[in-house]
């Protein structure tokens, strides 16, 4: 094995990080040998001993300086690459059904801190998000072509984490023939999106289960509202299912997708563009009524700081969906970050439904579905969680 540079924790990160805790922040950071070039795998120890704890990028310029790999004294190569995307594709082995779309690699969740990977039928996308991923960038893109067998893939590393390391944002082509339309298929539905224009790698995957759920709500004839919709899988499905679908987005561009996917799929849903909040407003305005809806926004807390605002927001959404509901109507409340807990949730409903001078049941709580772990050692790893609500009549 090629020698390596070592980094050297302070004692109250020791335990922590030993027991697979797969970040060191600054603070952890004791000393560092001199050099080492961002994203350089080092040897990770703790301040009495020459054992090495665990082995990982580091990015003296990063936000988060280390992120760790492995626990064992193992060399970082294509080897190990192959190995992990070929770990994380077997654990996901009949676990992701009636589709052909799903989260291949889940960074830290699936022992590859910065790599997101996502495969509809057979075109992969991909982000690299840190130094450390984008030094082995080669080894890692060659490991997904072996493993995952696509036959194109393209890559969306145009993240603020990037910005955050030091790097360029990166899009294009990483192999093969990327058609200008990525098409895949979701239960009864076939699905479509332009890989360069879609956020992220293209399609919110991890919505599925919770969109097969809100199917099976659906009263045929009956309003369903899509709140947050983007390109409108919630509103598809319920329109499939012979709801009056309506979707809420201020993307025209996701719009515009979703309009299309409908008319591709035999079904109509109305679309409506502008803020979220103001266009609930003017839906009540309008007396409309729904019998189910759903909240699902954007991440609303990307620090712990943010979460009494992002409260706030859920609550007046809220209120105004539950004026809007009808009687035994469902509520779907979700979240996609991870400062947001399910209490919070409840807390935000709970008010909301006061202001609108209603009561609700818990159905059931959500989480993310199987393609997106959620690792025990790795708490930031939970992050989409869901409330479903009974309006009572």
């Amino acid at each position: 094995m090629k020698k390596s540079p070592s980094v050297t924790l302070q004692p109250q990160a020791v335990r922590r990080i030993a027991g697979r805790y797969p970040f060191g922040h600054t603070g952890d950071i004791a000393r560092a040998d001199d050099g080492i070039q961002p994203g350089e795998v080092v040897n990770v120890k703790g301040p009495d001993s020459t054992r090495i704890i665990a082995r990982g990028y580091f990015n003296p310029q990063g936000a988060t300086p280390l992120r760790l790999l492995t626990w064992r004294d193992e060399d970082i190569d294509l080897k190990f690459y192959r190995a992990r995307v070929k770990a994380a594709l077997e654990r996901r082995a009949g676990h992701i059904t009636d589709t052909n779309a799903q989260r291949v690699l889940h960074a830290e969740a699936d022992g590859l801190p910065g790599v997101i990977a996502d495969q509809f039928g057979t075109v992969l996308g991909v982000q690299l998000r840190n130094a450390g991923v984008e030094r082995h960038r080669d080894l890692i893109i060659r490991a997904l072509r072996d493993e995952t067998g696509a036959a194109s893939a393209y890559e969306r590393s145009d993240t603020g984490e990037r910005r955050k390391e030091g790097l360029e944002l990166v899009t294009g082509t990483l192999w093969g023939d990327v058609p200008g339309r990525v098409e895949f298929f979701e239960n009864d539905l076939n699905l479509h999106f332009n890989p360069m224009d879609a956020q992220k790698t293209g399609f919110f995957l991890d919505q599925r289960d919770n969109r097969r759920l809100m199917r099976t709500l659906v009263r045929p004839g009956a309003g369903f509202l899509d709140v947050y919709s983007y390109t409108g899988g919630f509103s598809l499905h319920a329109a499939k299912a012979g709801a009056k679908a309506v979707a809420v987005d201020k993307d025209n561009v996701a719009l515009g997708a979703l309009e299309g996917a409908a008319r591709g799929n035999g079904v109509q849903v109305g679309v409506r563009w502008g803020d979220a909040l103001e266009q609930l407003t003017a839906l009540e305005k309008e007396k409309r009524t729904f019998g189910a809806i759903v909240l699902d926004p954007p991440t609303l807390a990307k620090r712990r700081d943010d979460v009494p605002r992002a409260k706030r927001i859920f609550t007046d959404g809220a209120a105004r969906a539950l004026r809007m509901l009808e009687g035994g109507g469902h509520l779907l409340i979700s979240t996609c970050a991870h400062y947001i807990r399910v209490d919070d949730l409840l807390d935000a409903a709970r008010v909301a439904a006061a202001e609108a001078d209603t009561d609700a049941e818990v159905i059931a709580v959500t989480y993310q579905p199987a393609d997106h772990p959620h690792l025990l050692s790795v708490p930031e790893s939970l992050y989409l969680k869901s409330i479903l609500l009974r309006r009572h009549a």
